[in-house]
């Protein structure tokens, strides 16, 4: 017997479903809402590389080369295709189609198992719904929404193949083909689904069809099987890292989550009962609790079969459950309209508050803790190409993911990339401890740490940074690097002298030609297949299938039926309020919100204990009193130069409905910097040097002063063997060193090699003199260092930065230790000053200790106490060196009592950052301190 309340069928659903698919999408393309989306930077970058070779699957702009083929390649390949709209543009031309096609592969979809009125409705569900919103403006995965959209209209002809249709099994494989080059995961999960979901018909064509999806999925990545070992791609972070629980599987299910009360009903009618639209939502059901298991700390591992994310689970969930909800809220609504209804009020009331919810998930990628404004490239872009400065690699630092952007429109190439790197997701309660992931903690794949590559820029052709924030600036400056100017956007460049520029040649793996061919040509191919098969099909077009029966369990018309979805949405909505009451009125979670905010809010000055530190992990030990509470707080900090520690004690006080947090005991730094001007506030030096693409190398045009070793030997401390020695600037001009240190075996084979790093002063003056200590890798097993040899290279180039000596220091020996009183006498704030205490015996140098120092204000006094002996247990190597001995007693040295070390003396060195080497505005992420760091 016919439904009496099932309506004629109309396409005028369908109709306003485009209509609203055009308005909304179109609006998101045209605002450029796509920016913030986590996996944007990512796929440019892609497709300008695409753009650039259609043909040949490796970039070397990246991590000093990698192949292409570590990623589905369909989605990048489109946007390459529409590059003549520029980067942005294409990404939003191909995000449109994108959202087209899916509205329309969801309606064929549903239109084959259910009625026009239930495809209508579904289709305004995807359009409209959270899960879509989320996959292309927040986590920015362009190419599951196209893998999804071509599985969901080859769904149609798989169910006509299963049922026995001759040739709907050929025309379905063209769609499932493109759809797995787009992205293979939810090809293969759409298509089991539906599948698996298939209305009654051959087995065997069943079992065939799964078969050949789980092939077509261990596939996916077959070029990438054709590539040498030493150049795979990255392997990415365990997918629990940077990710939620409520963001990647709670929120994609808001638009359809109230459909879920449902399936408790489905299960219990039993598999005789179930039509295609209950299979897909209980086979949808099933992969959030799979979504979850992906949090737990397992790499997904760097090779073609990589497990899903579980954004992308929770965004194949929500595609299956959309028949069965757009029957639940038809027949809700139809229950609401008879005259014994309770009203539609509520249904529309639901239904906007949902939609109100979706569109305001737009906004979420303003809450990610990593990410800066968005920068105006240009004059970074301008800046690149002039000189030729593209022949070098380069970093930056406070970009983000605009890194992919940047990259997708130069030639220049960086030894980092996005690919290894956790997601920068939002996180509008974000802890405090967010604001310390940043991405240039991370190890570079193929260079390592970031200190070891600023220590060994040339091993990379490594010659700039870009600093759109000025987290590294005591890194770079104190492993030599210097700033050159603020350019137009704010972006400081830091550089580094003495780098040869890349080769015109580079080694790389080449994938066959007729692989790269068919790897370049073959995904467009099937989207056009696709697209023609799509074409051809009719939109009023029925498969051999029918809805499930009408008297299933939650849809049938009543009351309850009619409020269901009205009720699950007010449910949920009060649930999350209690959840916000209850954290309100809990001390703790106001303290933690507290410390969140001052991480988040820009410091300016304070150096290591303001800008320079990002708040990483907070303890807190409470002793609560009624409405009162006092706090121990204990607050680790990540700084460039190390972690600190603070412990502060704050009050709290429950008053108007929640707890007051009181400042931290002790206060804060906080200086102010001036504005810098946007040319270099650097005296340039005239030293005849020149790029030019006709030099035959760097050396050549160089103008190098003379520099001498003055001692060097090797000392073993627990194991470890470390470098030490003194240097002079013989010349008449200042150098910008560069300083080796090399052990070799008696028959000249090298052992280890590595670069003075932190502890020297990398810019010297005319006669000027530095201490070294060189910490050497760890010696292969089973090293006899007594044999070996130590060998030391000292190069440089003429320089005018970082010349200023702005501390004056009186010192005196007490007890064993040196204390120290350095007073700055300049007129400008010492943001990260740093002090080598050098002690040396008859043949030079001894041992060199390091120390940084607070921030400095003109005037201020830092008093500080070095141990003048070398640690315990050291063992001294003497290493024979070309020429005379050093002298006992250096000059500007004060000797050490004999009872100390008999003939010894010891020197005082400083450098300092300036304040105000980097910009003033547009840090993120920076950290209030209550104390010294």
């Amino acid at each position: 017997m016919p439904d009496p309340t099932e309506r004629p069928a109309t396409p005028r659903l369908l109709l306003l479903a485009l209509l609203l698919t055009g308005a909304y999408h179109g609006t998101l393309v045209l605002t450029r809402a796509y920016r913030g989306a986590d996996g944007a930077g990512s796929l440019q970058f892609l497709a300008s590389a695409y753009a650039r070779h259609p043909f040949d699957p490796w970039d070397d702009r990246w991590y000093g080369g990698v192949p292409l083929t570590g990623e589905p390649p369909l989605a990048a390949q489109l946007i390459a295709l529409l590059s003549p709209l520029g980067a942005e543009g294409a990404y939003g031309a191909a995000q449109f189609l994108g959202v087209a096609l899916l509205a329309w592969g969801v309606y064929r979809a549903a239109l084959a198992c259910a009625s026009e009125r239930v495809a209508g409705v579904a289709t305004l569900l995807v359009t409209l719904g959270s899960a879509l919103t989320l996959q292309l403006n927040v986590f920015g995965h362009l190419g599951t929404v196209f893998a999804a959209a071509l599985a969901l209209h080859a769904a149609p002809l798989l169910w006509a193949w299963v049922r026995g249709g001759p040739r709907a099994g050929r025309r379905a494989l063209a769609p499932l083909l493109a759809a797995g080059a787009a992205d293979p995961v939810t090809a293969l999960l759409l298509g089991a689904a539906a599948l698996l979901a298939a209305p009654p018909g051959r087995a065997g064509r069943r079992r065939a069809g799964l078969v050949t999806l789980l092939v077509q999925a261990g596939l996916s990545g077959w070029a990438g099987w054709l590539w040498t070992p030493w150049v795979s791609p990255p392997s990415l972070p365990p997918l629990g890292v940077g990710r939620s629980v409520w963001l990647c599987l709670l929120l994609p299910l808001w638009s359809v989550g109230w459909v879920l009360p449902a399936l408790p009903g489905v299960c219990r009618r039993g598999p005789r009962g179930w039509g295609v639209p209950e299979r897909l939502a209980l086979l949808g059901a099933a992969l959030l609790p799979a979504g979850t298991l992906l949090f737990l700390p397992v790499a997904p591992g760097g090779g073609p079969a990589r497990l899903p994310a579980p954004e992308t689970l929770a965004f194949c969930a929500a595609l299956l459950l959309l028949p069965l909800a757009a029957q639940v809220a038809l027949r809700a609504w139809d229950a609401a309209r008879v005259p014994t209804g309770p009203g539609s009020l509520p249904l529309v009331a639901a239904a906007a508050f949902t939609l109100l919810v979706t569109v305001g998930l737009n906004a979420l990628p303003r809450t990610r803790p990593l990410e800066g404004p968005a920068l105006n490239l240009a004059p970074l872009l301008n800046f690149i190409e002039k000189d030729e400065h593209w022949r070098y690699r380069f970093l930056t630092v406070g970009f983000g993911r605009q890194l992919g952007l940047l990259g997708a429109q130069t030639r220049a190439a960086t030894p980092a990339g996005l690919w290894h790197l956790p997601p920068d997701l939002p996180q509008p309660l974000a802890a405090a401890g967010a604001f310390a992931a940043l991405p240039e903690r991370a190890a570079l794949p193929g260079f390592g740490p970031l200190p070891a590559l600023l220590t060994h820029p040339e091993r990379a052709y490594l010659k700039f940074v870009y600093a759109a924030s000025p987290v590294l600036d005591p890194l770079l400056f104190l492993h030599g690097w210097h700033a050159i100017g603020t350019l137009e956007n704010g972006v400081v460049v830091w550089e580094r002298e003495d780098v040869p520029p890349l080769p015109a040649r580079l080694p790389r793996s080449v994938l066959p030609r007729w692989a790269a061919l068919l790897w370049g040509a073959g995904p467009l191919a099937c989207l056009l297949a696709a697209l023609l098969v799509v074409g051809r099909a009719a939109p009023r077009e029925r498969a051999a299938t029918s809805p499930g029966p009408a008297g299933a369990p939650g849809l049938a018309t009543a009351r309850g039926a009619a409020l269901g979805p009205a009720r699950a949405t007010l449910g949920v909505t009060l649930l999350l309020l209690a959840v916000g009451a209850a954290l309100r009125g809990s001390p703790g979670w106001a303290l933690e919100r507290d410390w969140a905010a001052r991480a988040a809010r820009p410091v300016l000055g304070g150096g290591l204990r303001g800008e320079y530190a990002r708040l990483e992990r907070l303890g807190v030990r409470l002793n609560r009193r009624g409405r009162e509470a006092r706090a121990q707080v204990t607050l680790d900090w990540w700084t460039p130069l190390g972690t600190r520690r603070t412990r502060t004690t704050q009050a709290l006080r429950f008053t108007g409905g929640r707890w007051v947090v009181g400042p931290p005991g002790g206060g804060s730094l906080t200086l102010q910097r001036a504005v810098p001007s946007p040319q270099a506030a650097v005296a340039y030096d005239r030293a005849p040097r020149r790029i030019t693409t006709n030099a035959t190398a760097p050396a050549d045009v160089l103008d190098r002063p003379v520099v001498q070793v003055l001692s060097a030997r090797t000392v073993q401390v627990d194991g470890r063997v470390v470098a030490v020695g003194s240097l002079l600037n013989a010349d008449a001009r200042p150098a910008d060193l560069t300083l080796s240190v090399s052990l070799r075996t008696p028959d000249g084979q090298v052992v280890v090699t590595e670069n003075a790093g932190l502890s020297v002063l990398h810019k010297l003056r005319p006669g000027e003199r530095t201490p070294w200590l060189v910490p050497l890798p760890p010696l292969p097993p089973g090293t006899d260092v007594d044999p070996l040899t130590l060998e030391v290279t000292a190069r440089a180039v003429v320089t005018g930065r970082n010349l200023a000596r702005p501390l004056a220091a009186r010192s005196r020996v007490q007890g064993g230790a040196v204390t120290v009183e350095a007073r700055n006498v300049s007129t400008q704030t010492l943001a990260v000053p740093q002090a080598l205490l050098a002690v040396s015996d008859a043949r030079g140098v001894a041992w060199v200790r390091a120390v940084v120092g607070p921030p400095l204000p003109p005037g201020a006094v830092w008093t500080f106490r070095l141990p003048v002996t070398p640690p315990a247990g050291a063992r001294a190597h003497p290493a024979p060196l070309a020429g005379p001995a050093a002298p006992a007693r250096a000059p500007g040295s004060f000797p050490l009592p004999a009872a100390l070390l008999p003939g010894g003396s010891y020197t005082l060195t400083f450098q300092a950052l300036p304040e105000g080497q980097a910009p003033a505005s547009g840090d993120r992420g920076d950290g209030a301190a209550g104390g010294e760091p």
